[in-house]
């Protein structure tokens, strides 16, 4: 292992250098290759390695490891080095949601930090609904991989180690509906998942969660979440006070909970979205117009733009003006697209963050976040995410990312190759289909949880070759595996989705040979798929095994038992759907009604989508869960 001599090591970098020296692979001596030192606040990042020394001059801490991790890879290459850039803003991060199913571990979010630190990224959003410990209220987390305060705290450490300030993002209004399960909050439900508002009980209840929200944490900042409360005031509420006008509402409890956080000493921030429903206008409407009584009106809080949809730099910088217009600070969120499904969707999140980035840029933003939501399960690792995370950092560093700095990047903080990472946006993107998934289409996931008998997207997915696409793919994939990946995190992935491929290969031949067996009533055919089955449930087994190995790395096992029963689900049906073709090989019954019903066609089917669903959606039509 390499070793580096610093000669002017500062004091406040010394434990973020310790950490990363492991997992970027040198030591720290009075030998090896001398490194000098310089800070130089509001100026470039500079890094030079040449002859046997190297320097970086930083503007930021986190701008210090960005250039530590190049400079250690152009060692490790035996290459010189000499790299000048500027940050576009003053506070960038990624936004880790710990809120659907895969709240990650302590270990896991330094992991994340840490990548964080590789790329440059000075700030973190921890997403964090009902997963931080509120000890005045147990059941708030309970079984829900909920961090202690000490943990949060050491997080907190770790992060400031790396110049990366950790900020808690949670909700104060809407998206509660997992922890109103629990009869504490029964005083303070207005609508399933919305706190009812102009409550006494409500504030005593929020003053408490915000202050052991910020408690662990050097920052004063608090994003208090707000988004999407689209049935505010329209339950309780609406039963005390009859019907009010949402925007009307939407202040009052702004103003309970800014007065709140200015009591606690915190800087408050907010998705901004529900102003633009309080104007009567969509959140994507450029035409927009607020009314001067509630710009007036909108108390000291910081807005944040959420908006991972759009390719249009344009129509971002037309949204972004519209925010400025309430005279509030405002910060662009873009996303890395790990919510699509089971892989993620790289063709949207470039597109979308590209356009967002460059926006953001025209129109002085001093803050942008990259945000990765888990929605429906957090089925996929944020690990998966990497090549995102770059193209994030890069836009960050860059006024623009030309063609080949993506890959050229990748490689020098992270050791790892483009080619590979955007293979994984074909389990989602069909050659048939518009390029960059525009829709959001998520065949894969389809695929994987349709049902071998009665699938409930095979008329949509009619007109496409899934199983040669997958086919393909499986072969891509299985290349990469062998040809192996520089850490085990990495390796891990790929063999995931390597097996993610092949499960979804065995499960379309077999869905085609049973139909195609039934349809010509061949029960010596309908044997050899009954057999073929075996071979599915082997390719699921392998799958299940190789998920939970990178969820185990990164996440709480309380979430885990969710994607068990998927999984467990798929390989019950295995066992049923073998059952009951026998019977009828057997002569036991003539006709299959799964076989026979006719197969419609859901939703809308166009050039850029097959559909897009959730878990409930595709296992089956009829209810999963509920009365």
């Amino acid at each position: 292992m390499m070793q580096l001599h610093f000669t002017d090591l500062p004091t406040d970098l010394r434990a973020g250098v310790a950490i990363m020296a492991p997992r970027l692979g040198f030591t720290i001596g009075d030998t090896g290759t001398t490194v000098s030192i310089a800070s130089t606040p509001n100026g470039p990042l500079q890094v030079t390695v040449e002859e046997g020394t190297a320097h970086i001059g930083y503007p930021t801490r986190a701008a210090f490891f960005r250039g530590l991790t190049a400079l250690v890879h152009a060692l490790q290459q035996d290459e010189p080095l000499a790299i000048t850039e500027t940050p576009r803003f003053e506070t960038a991060g990624l936004m880790l949601d710990m809120s659907r199913n895969a709240a990650l571990t302590v270990a896991g979010l330094e992991d994340m930090l840490a990548e964080s630190a590789r790329v440059g990224l000075n700030s973190a959003l921890l997403y964090m609904e009902d997963v931080y410990a509120v000890p005045e209220y147990p059941y708030w987390g309970y079984q829900r991989g909920c961090l202690t305060q000490d943990e949060l705290r050491a997080v907190d450490d770790f992060g400031d180690a790396l110049g990366i300030e950790v900020i808690p993002c949670i909700q104060t209004l809407a998206h509660l509906l997992n922890p109103m399960k629990w009869p504490f909050m029964n005083d303070i439900r207005d609508t399933p998942g919305i706190l009812l508002v102009d409550e006494p009980k409500t504030y005593a209840f929020l003053r408490t969660i915000i202050q052991a929200a910020s408690a662990p944490f050097r920052t004063k900042k608090i994003h208090i979440g707000m988004d999407e409360a689209h049935e505010l005031g329209r339950g309780v509420y609406q039963d005390r006070h009859g019907l009010v006008d949402r925007t009307e509402i939407m202040l009052k409890h702004v103003k309970q909970v800014t007065a709140i956080t200015a009591e606690l000493g915190l800087h408050p921030i907010m998705w901004s979205d529900m102003w633009f429903e309080a104007a009567g206008y969509g959140y994507d409407n450029p035409q927009t117009r607020f009314p001067e009584a509630l710009k007036a009106a909108i108390p000291d809080v910081e807005l944040m733009y959420w908006d991972y949809y759009h390719d249009d730099e344009t129509l971002y910088e037309q949204l972004i003006a519209k925010h400025q217009e309430l005279g509030r600070p405002v910060s662009l969120a873009t996303g890395v697209w790990t919510w699509n499904g089971i892989a993620p969707n790289y063709g949207k999140t470039m597109a979308t963050m590209d356009a967002g980035m460059v926006a953001a840029k025209v129109m002085g933003l001093k803050t942008v976040y990259a945000t990765m939501w888990g929605d429906d399960g957090g089925e996929t690792p944020f690990t998966a995410a990497a090549l995102g995370i770059q193209n994030f950092a890069e836009q960050v560093y860059h006024q623009v990312v030309r063609p080949g700095i993506l890959a050229t990047a990748f490689a020098r903080y992270q050791g790892k190759k483009a080619a590979d990472y955007l293979v994984l946006d074909q389990f989602d993107q069909l050659p048939e289909l518009t390029p960059h998934n525009p829709a959001a289409t998520n065949p894969s996931k389809i695929v994987l949880y349709e049902d071998l008998l009665s699938p409930v997207f095979a008329a949509n997915t009619a007109h496409v070759d899934l199983l040669g696409h997958y086919q393909q793919l499986a072969a891509q994939l299985q290349k990469i595996v062998i040809k192996g990946q520089p850490d085990q995190a990495g390796q891990d992935i790929f063999v995931f989705y390597s097996f993610l491929a092949t499960a979804l290969v065995r499960k379309l031949q077999s869905i085609a040979a049973i139909r195609q067996a039934y349809d010509a009533k061949d029960r010596a055919a309908m044997g050899v798929a009954v057999a073929g089955l075996n071979e599915l449930r082997t390719a699921l087994t392998a799958l299940r095994d190789a998920h939970r190995t990178c969820w185990f790395a990164l996440y709480s096992p309380f979430g885990w038992e969710v994607l068990d029963i998927r999984y467990g689900g798929l390989l019950s049906r295995v066992d049923s759907v073998q059952w009951r073709l026998q019977q009828w090989i057997k002569g036991s019954i003539d006709e299959l009604a799964e076989l026979a019903e006719p197969q419609l066609p859901v939703g809308d089917v166009t050039a850029a989508s097959i559909g897009h669903g959730l878990y409930n959606e595709i296992a089956s039509v009829s209810k999963i869960s509920g009365v």
